[in-house]
């Protein structure tokens, strides 16, 4: 009964957030563009919490996100990912085209500023790039996962360096963020392979509780590296972070 009701708390939450964007995004437009972001953030922000809240999810935050516009980089674990990392902060999403056609959550990430990038298309790629660095320009925070799709968490895949160049191009710092998986959660997070969304989703309500780790690492400056570099050093910054451990510095969610 206890996963029926997880379930159930759920879908109310989804259909809360299809509400306040809906309804709430629009008018937010009313106040100006200053305040409209901001209150869209916040809403946002606390979207996410009580999703987290309500799976359980037991985010440890070893650190912070930098205050700052700038470009957020993490590995890939699982769709959970996205939770704890924008129950940290406002942040729009860089996501694969085929999130946007999930039911629901594709609708919702439109509407929160996700941008969608079809993978293996140099025109969506481009012009992706572009409004990246529109974003960053006008004092976003954007995040993404460099490796281009989800692992099992064991390791961490090579980072692609052409996702870094919007940073490079708008001048602004690149932090990354490890992310781990632990207890009893840790084989079932990953959302790997031909996973969909809705039965991994049953799987995770199974759990009494998801504990996962976030690992802010020193942002660094765009003008000291170029985007090879970057790739290689934040991905180097994550496979450190994984291996080390330290009382936590914050709690949430």
């Amino acid at each position: 009964m206890r996963k029926y009701l997880k379930a159930i708390l759920v879908g109310l939450a989804f259909v809360a957030g299809l509400a306040a964007v809906t309804l709430l995004f629009p008018g937010a437009r009313l106040l100006g563009h200053r305040v409209s972001e901001a209150v869209r953030g916040r809403i946002t922000v606390l979207w996410y919490r009580s999703v987290a809240r309500l799976l359980n999810l037991r985010i440890r935050c070893f650190g912070e996100l930098m205050p700052t516009p700038g470009l957020v980089v993490s590995n890939h674990v699982s769709w959970l990912d996205i939770v704890a990392l924008g129950s940290q902060a406002p942040l729009d999403f860089i996501a694969k085209r085929e999130v946007a056609d999930w039911p629901v959550v594709g609708y919702l990430g439109r509407r929160t500023g996700t941008l969608f990038v079809r993978r293996g298309d140099s025109h969506s790629t481009r012009s992706t790039a572009e409004e990246m660095v529109w974003r960053l320009k006008r004092g976003r925070r954007l995040a993404l996962f460099p490796e281009g799709t989800s692992s099992s968490g064991e390791g961490v895949l090579h980072f692609h360096p052409r996702l870094f160049q919007p940073a490079l191009m708008a001048n602004l710092p690149v932090q990354a963020v490890a992310i781990a998986y632990r207890g009893a959660a840790r084989p079932v997070a990953p959302f790997v392979g031909d996973d969909a969304f809705l039965p991994h989703l049953w799987r995770l309500l199974a759990l009494e509780r998801i504990d996962v780790d976030l690992i802010p690492c020193p942002p660094l400056t765009p003008g000291r590296f170029d985007r090879n570099a970057l790739a290689q050093q934040t991905r180097a910054q994550i496979l450190s972070a994984l291996e080390l451990q330290a009382p936590p510095l914050t709690l949430s969610a």
